[in-house]
């Protein structure tokens, strides 16, 4: 069940999981994270939450959503090929970018 992002502690915590892991298991990907978390305090639509995948122990995952521009997108991690997916609608939706350590951040505002 997504856990709304209401506070700057909540995304900090979220982001710690999140590079702690990428440190550990996806080292392809570990760098990106900061400029992805940049652009999605920054293009998040006014009065929209930033959602992460939780648990009912608290705990956050490796799934993000976010409204930009009136589309939801979905960012995941992605085991099989060690990038960071940003799919639209949904964690299975349309895969629109896949990001890693070599993507600029030029790239990704593109998307948006």
């Amino acid at each position: 069940m997504p856990v709304k992002v209401t506070t700057v502690d909540i995304l900090k915590k979220y982001f710690e999981g999140v590079t702690k892991r990428a440190n550990h298991h996806a080292p392809q990907a570990d760098s990106v994270i900061y400029a992805l978390l940049g652009i999605i305090v920054l293009k998040k639509d006014d009065g929209t939450d930033i959602e992460v995948r939780g648990s009912s122990d608290d705990a956050t995952g490796n799934i993000l959503w976010v409204t930009i521009n009136g589309t939801k997108y979905a960012f995941r991690y992605e085991h099989s090929d060690n990038t960071i997916e940003i799919r639209r609608n949904s964690y299975s939706g349309p895969v629109l970018l896949k990001v890693d350590n070599t993507t600029t951040v030029n790239n990704i505002l593109a998307l948006f």
